[in-house]
């Protein structure tokens, strides 16, 4: 297989082979086994910035010849991988920032590499994922939709079987986030790997985003934590990508370990989520969904600086605004406390 004996000598794809390479992972007719040594070859090569475009491209446009709008939509997402096993921080942060009339399209899956992915807790919750189809309706009477990867991209249902065989985080955490089916005009995406952030805000800017950060959360993780120096890329439209570090510390929040933030099963972090949202946490956990919630409102230009964001998702928390959009989406509800 030419293709594979080009992967082995680590020579980069073009855009024609890398179609090639998703047809052949998602054939009826190549064994497992095979796939499983084609994806593995090539997550040990060095993949590069056109690379991770090629291969978005070619997955995005393998289901949706042109993608659809909503204007001003965002996603909030991590790249998964990073093993930290904490809550599901960027799903209770979707409910902040949508209470703040962002409308937020999260694009989730459930868990390959944690115990818990934003499918796993949304069926916790008993919240319901939308179609595309459906979502500028759901987006108009309701600010926030989830949409399941393995839906809005069936080909993602003979890829996974074999992301499972591999275990060690592939190219697919990588490509998952950035494939939402709709395009979007703000984002913020994390990532667990400091090697990957320039290639990834590169490749944001080469789908036409407005706005977004990518950024690696110190110590590791693929979220902004409260552990020290958040590695960030900044993209805006027709400007140069600007890097620099933020710490929690830099915008009124107290330090902690990314131990802090630790979940466990769905039903737990259905539990922290809930506790987050009703005013009762003020832990860590409460710290970097705020955080995260600031640089999320920053992005989609609804805060000057993240630090006024930052002020802005606690003012969403303590006034009940982000419960209530919880409340909203049909699931599980509760009262305010706090």
């Amino acid at each position: 297989m030419e293709l594979q004996t080009q992967l082995k000598q680590y020579k980069p794809l073009n855009q024609t082979q890398m179609n090639e390479f998703i047809e052949l992972l998602i054939s009826k007719n190549l064994e497992d086994s095979v796939k499983i040594e084609l994806l593995e070859t090539f997550s040990e090569k060095e993949t590069t910035q056109e690379e991770l475009t090629y291969i978005s491209n070619s997955l995005i446009h393998s289901m949706y010849r042109e993608q659809p709008y909503y204007p001003n939509a965002m996603c909030v997402c991590g790249t998964g991988g990073d093993k930290s096993n904490s809550f599901n921080i960027s799903t209770t942060v979707s409910f902040v920032i949508a209470s703040a009339s962002v409308p937020v399209i999260k694009h989730g899956n459930k868990s390959v590499t944690s115990s818990s992915g934003s499918t796993d807790l949304l069926n916790a919750m008993a919240i319901k994922s939308s179609t595309v189809e459906d979502t500028p309706k759901q987006l108009d009477d309701n600010g926030l939709v989830f949409l399941n990867a393995t839906e809005t991209y069936p080909i993602m249902k003979n890829i996974q079987p074999i992301r499972k065989g591999i275990s060690n985080p592939t190219i697919f955490n990588i490509t998952g986030p950035i494939i939402n089916p709709f395009k979007l005009d703000y984002q913020v995406m994390g990532v667990y790997e400091t090697s990957k952030l320039e290639k990834i805000a590169q490749t944001l800017a080469d789908l036409g985003r407005k706005k977004a950060i990518v950024v690696y959360g110190a110590n590791g993780m693929d979220e902004a934590t409260l552990s020290g120096d958040n590695i960030i890329y900044e993209v805006t439209a027709n400007e140069e990508i600007k890097q620099y570090t933020l710490n929690a510390t830099d915008v009124g929040l107290d330090y902690a370990p990314n131990e802090a933030l630790v979940g466990g099963t769905p039903q737990d972090n259905l539990e922290i989520t809930k506790h987050i949202l009703n005013g009762t946490d003020h832990s860590a956990k409460r710290d970097v969904v705020i955080l995260n919630a600031g640089i999320a409102l920053y992005v989609a230009e609804k805060a000057e600086t993240i630090e006024a964001g930052v002020k802005a998702a606690q003012a969403l928390i303590e006034s009940g605004k982000a419960l209530a959009q919880y409340n909203k989406m049909g699931g599980k509800t509760y009262d305010y406390i706090g």
